[in-house]
């Protein structure tokens, strides 16, 4: 299965209507424009008006660094169009990085435009979302060889959307009014969650792809207890059954050393217990490895640490982090 035949699906799953008007983000290069342009027709055969914009990686090697070297920046004009979508879709062939190239003194000027893009793009949105294509370098970057990417990945993306987006707002329609979680993992391990007042979000074709999920924001300070992981994938490396402690909502402790020392190392806002979220998609069979297909797979659920503000929750931070694992019960009242 290619991903470039799913895309008929996707477009089917997207949450756009008849008349709506959405940019199409594309981070890829010329000979990658088939797929922009078969999502634009995708779209269009549903009456909404896809506006492309195309960021190649020679727009940045060339276009952006020759700005920098001449003293010049895009004028807030060409942000403020950028803005003014409602709706946008980032379509990932890679992901951005430094150009080829960059002087060390042009790099700080290199990420400020990058950030003014990125919140152009982000920003007081009514949908903002994001497809990672699977390539060679997004496999590469995921730690993980193409084939099992491509595989998993299509696997997922081929889900049937109606049904899962029935089955999402079924299962929120359940938890709606509940006010507080206790999840138990391993023999004798329990977390406890407070979630009182939070809305569950659902991610079922309005977020980041593959889709499948609802999540929550837990109170910041309340969350309290021990919580197995089943698989962490930190620098390449893949931990099996870590242990995280939390006290306050924040993580305190890590039966990794490795993944301890990082935690710590860390401001204390990037580590408190943002998110919880349930895995709704039933073509995932297996974990990977890989937070983004991982944690929407049927059966598993999955805490964040870090920011939460754009979900429903407190905390403002540049820092957000996923860890799925199962549990042995899981009790909501």
């Amino acid at each position: 299965m290619e991903f470039v035949e799913l895309i008929p699906n996707i477009c089917e799953g997207l949450p756009f209507e008849n008349g709506d008007s959405v940019l199409l983000n594309f981070w890829g290069d010329n000979e990658d424009l088939k797929i922009l342009d078969f999502l634009s027709e995708n779209l269009s055969k549903k009456g909404v008006i896809p506006i492309t914009h195309h960021l190649s990686k020679n727009f940045f090697d060339k276009v952006v660094l020759n700005l920098i070297n001449n003293d010049k920046s895009f004028n807030d004009e060409y942000f403020k169009y950028l803005s003014s979508f409602k709706s946008v879709i980032d379509i990932f062939m890679y992901t951005p990085n430094l150009p080829k190239g960059i002087l060390e003194k042009d790099i700080p000027i290199f990420k400020e435009y990058l950030k003014k893009l990125f919140n152009s793009l982000t920003e007081n949105k009514k949908y903002y979302i994001q497809i990672t294509v699977p390539t060679e370098i997004n496999a590469h970057n995921a730690g993980l060889d193409y084939e099992v990417y491509n595989k998993h990945l299509c696997n997922a993306l081929s889900v049937d959307f109606p049904k899962l987006k029935k089955d999402c707002d079924s299962l929120v329609e359940k938890l709606k009014n509940k006010n507080n979680v206790e999840i138990f993992t391993g023999e004798k391990y329990s977390l406890k969650l407070n979630i009182s007042n939070r809305k569950w979000f659902v991610d079922d074709g309005n977020g980041d792809f593959p889709p499948g999920e609802i999540s929550i924001a837990p109170i910041e300070n309340d969350s309290n207890g021990d919580l197995l992981i089943t698989i962490v994938n930190f620098r390449g490396k893949i931990y099996r059954n870590v242990l995280m402690t939390f006290k306050n909502g924040k993580l305190t402790k890590c039966s990794i050393d490795e993944l301890d020392e990082f935690f710590n190392s860390l401001p204390e806002n990037y580590r408190i217990l943002c998110e919880l979220g349930i895995g709704l998609n039933p073509k995932i069979k297996e974990l990977i490895g890989l937070t983004l297909i991982d944690e929407k797979s049927l059966g598993t659920y999955h805490i964040g640490i870090g920011m939460n503000h754009l979900s429903g929750g407190e905390n403002h931070c540049p820092f957000h982090m996923d860890f799925v694992f199962y549990c042995n019960e899981i009790i909501f009242n």
